[in-house]
């Protein structure tokens, strides 16, 4: 017998035996714990939704998306949990730490192979009675690896970016789903009018006429929220410190590699305490987040406003660090307490790429929509270059950066 949850975006949502038992798994209950925006309620305060709530959006898209469609069984319930667990390998606090992660473990959130193939870092001796997602796929015999490829984006027909791609059921949930817990009233996406506009052509799965406008109006959203929300200079400062303190304590660890794949898989109240329990900067810069003390800007300003060549640097690490260090030395500070961030990874809009079929022609969303391209432009222009650091260090190192830049 199906069941319903109630979400306060999508209204009922309907599950049935797959679904609960997916997620009544250790992976998934896991999610409730972790922060969908980080530390986005740092500035606003409503914003503690979880990669809990977004999974169960997704899934709801997903199923409406299939709905339109005649899909063979199989590759149905595969597209509906991999739309549920698509998140599941999310560290504390979602995106904040996963670059460093990676850089320690070449691992991302997406790669949760060791979820669906039964692997795991930790001893489960005592933890006879849990399920795990590998046992539920198990049980319903499905095809992990027609899931994974779902995931990354990466699957089997007309389907295969429908999750991961340039327009998906993903963005299509947490544009509206962030928007509404930051209230912030830039989320406007009619996502049944989109999911109506999609149709088959050729074997692709395109947007048609119809579904050009609400295409218009996910893309103007996500380019509001991103200056507004995800890259809002209060919480991109505490991410860093956030970052600054995990990457010091993985350093220190005499196992770095196992030590980053032991805190990816905690969540965010298990990583605070850990780094509470540490000596040193990280207890001093988890304190400072936990109090609201965070590094102030020195510097701020438009990529698009500095030196090209200087631009092009800074797409590497190494360079930013060696940076850092020249502006620490020159306002004579600990190079620990001064972050240089550069918006680099904005990048395009991805989505201006989507197919359109109008008027018995394919082509870019961004070639049948002159706002989408205005927007694409606009996109880029808005990526910024900061840099932080204690408030009582803030003039010498404006001076120090005005010098050097």
């Amino acid at each position: 017998m199906n069941r319903v949850i109630r979400d306060p975006i999508h209204g009922y949502i309907e599950i049935d035996g797959l679904i609960t038992a997916l997620l009544d798994t250790v992976e998934m209950q896991r999610l409730h714990r972790i922060k969908q925006l980080g530390f986005s309620y740092l500035v606003y305060p409503g914003a503690n939704h979880t990669r809990f709530e977004h999974s169960l959006g997704t899934y709801h898209l997903i199923n409406l998306l299939l709905n339109r469609f005649t899909v063979p069984w199989e590759e149905e319930q595969e597209l509906r949990v991999a739309a549920l667990i698509h998140d599941a390998g999310h560290g504390p606090y979602s995106h904040v730490i996963e670059p460093v992660i990676k850089k320690y473990t070449g691992k991302s959130h997406e790669d949760i192979e060791d979820m669906l193939y039964g692997h795991t870092y930790e001893d489960e001796s005592s933890h006879d009675e849990s399920s795990h997602i590998a046992d539920i796929i198990d049980e319903y015999h499905l095809d992990s690896r027609e899931i994974m490829g779902y995931i990354k984006g990466e699957g089997k027909g007309v389907f295969s970016r429908i999750l991961n791609g340039e327009i998906d059921v993903d963005k299509m949930d947490y544009l509206v789903r962030d928007s509404y817990y930051t209230g912030v009233a830039y989320g406007v996406v009619d996502n049944m009018r989109l999911i109506q506009g999609l149709n088959f052509i050729d074997d692709q799965l395109v947007i048609t006429e119809k579904g050009i406008l609400p295409a218009e109006y996910l893309l103007f959203s996500r380019f509001l929220m991103y200056p507004t929300v995800y890259n809002h200079h209060t919480t991109r400062i505490a991410q860093l410190m956030f970052s600054r303190a995990v990457e010091y304590l993985i350093e220190s660890s005499q196992s770095p590699r196992d030590y980053a794949l032991a805190l990816w898989k905690m969540d965010d109240s298990e990583i605070d305490i850990t780094l509470r329990n540490a000596d040193g900067y990280p207890k001093e810069i988890i304190t400072c987040i936990n109090e609201r003390r965070l590094f102030k800007r020195a510097f701020y300003t438009r990529v698009s406003s500095l030196d090209e060549q200087l631009v092009q640097e800074m797409s590497d690490d190494a360079r930013i660090k060696e940076l850092e260090r020249e502006i620490s030395k020159r306002a004579g500070l600990d190079e620990r307490y001064l972050i240089m961030d550069c918006q680099r990874s904005m990048g395009k809009l991805e989505e201006c790429k989507a197919r359109v079929f109008i008027q018995e022609k394919m082509m870019s969303l961004s070639e049948a929509s002159g706002l989408v391209k205005m927007l694409s432009k606009a996109f880029e222009e808005n990526c910024r270059l900061g840099v932080y650091t204690p408030a009582k260090y803030r003039d010498a190192v404006k001076r120090a950066v005005e010098a050097i830049l």
